[in-house]
């Protein structure tokens, strides 16, 4: 029905310019051979063509007509035919992107032409997007079974508690209560953080601020632990900038400190040194060092060291996380004592 509508606008269009043009054509040529001869003579009047072959003009300006618009309907079928072929084509690869399949043939490159590279675009998109939120889930998932896991041992301890204060009254156990609840808000803190950090849920802030004044904010907030150490700390070196978020960068440092404060006998340097291509962080400690295990261990999350009395070793795992966000760096060794080495590049 569509194609008959276009069909009988093109032919009637068609038939119009055909006798138009063969009028025009006509009367030109007639007015160009009476300025030579006259054609009156000869039959012709006003017109090249004599009455008898006016209907054999007609009958060829509707067969030139309907020749046209035959070939502009053919035309017209087949265009809309493989445009409706590329859509379906189309429809079929976003299907298909949207099951999980990224695959694109050689010649469904060859029929996409200009599409293809937004295609392109829109295949690495969602392969990434996918890839990201398998990988979040994942990682949501061990950080679940993390705190489930971490959780049960002070809650254990806290049930046997309240059995044992129940039974003698000691005002004792209520300390310790207080202190495994402290723990269990310490850790799950610190996993919600991780697990923020995990899935790019933290918005760091973009601000330049001197590292000696991180360094400073971060000894004060150790001030009790220090003295009751009795750790005394050094500091030293040449102060630069950093562009970061400063409460993250403090957070950071109080974890590595708080562990250098732990293992140390004495006393804790922190040393600042710029270099043309990075700025770094050295803080150490006079205590024994690192065990062998301890170093290839130091830094995975819930690892605690055989000497280590305190902690839930998490501290160091989400220092860790922290400076990585921060295009930072950080590594332990042994150097007459435990030694950490923070570069900023």
């Amino acid at each position: 029905m569509k194609n008959k509508k276009i069909f009988i606008i093109i032919f009637l269009t068609s038939l119009i310019l055909f006798f138009f043009l063969y009028k025009v054509i006509d009367g030109i040529y007639y007015r160009e051979v009476s300025n030579l001869i006259d054609l009156e003579v000869y039959g012709y009047g006003g017109s090249m063509t004599i009455y008898g072959d006016r209907s054999l003009v007609l009958i060829l300006i509707v067969l030139f007509s309907i020749i046209t618009s035959s070939v502009f309907i053919y035309i017209y079928n087949q265009r809309e035919k493989n445009f409706l072929e590329y859509i379906k084509m189309i429809k079929s690869k976003l299907s298909s992107l949207s099951e999980g399949d990224y695959f694109i043939s050689i010649d469904e490159v060859n029929s996409l032409g200009a599409l293809y590279d937004e295609l392109y675009k829109l295949v690495l998109e969602l392969r990434e997007g996918r890839e990201l939120a398998i990988r979040d889930k994942l990682k949501l998932k061990e950080n679940l079974e993390d705190i489930s896991h971490q959780l049960k041992t002070p809650l254990a301890s806290i049930e046997i508690l309240i059995e044992l204060y129940k039974e003698n009254k000691d005002e004792k156990h209520l300390d310790k209560i207080d202190c495994e609840l402290s723990k269990i808000n310490y850790l799950i803190s610190s996993m919600l953080t991780i697990a923020r950090l995990d899935v790019n849920q933290i918005e760091f802030k973009s601000e330049e601020f001197s590292i000696r004044e991180a360094i400073n904010a971060s000894i004060e907030s150790l001030e009790a632990q220090i003295q009751e150490n009795s750790i005394e700390i050094l500091a030293d070196g040449e102060d630069f900038t950093i562009i970061g978020d400063f409460y993250w960068i403090v957070e950071a440092l109080i974890n590595i400190v708080k562990n250098s404060i732990e293992y140390g006998r004495s006393q804790i340097q922190i040393m600042t040194r710029k270099t043309n291509v990075y700025s770094k962080i050295i803080i150490k400690d006079d205590g024994e060092g690192f065990s062998k295990e301890d170093l290839n261990k130091l830094f995975q999350r819930f690892y605690k060291s055989k000497n280590s009395a305190a902690g839930a070793g998490i501290g160091l795992n989400l220092s860790k996380n922290i400076l990585e966000k921060h295009n930072a760096t950080i590594f332990a060794e042994n150097d007459r004592g435990g030694k950490f080495t923070i570069k900023f590049y």
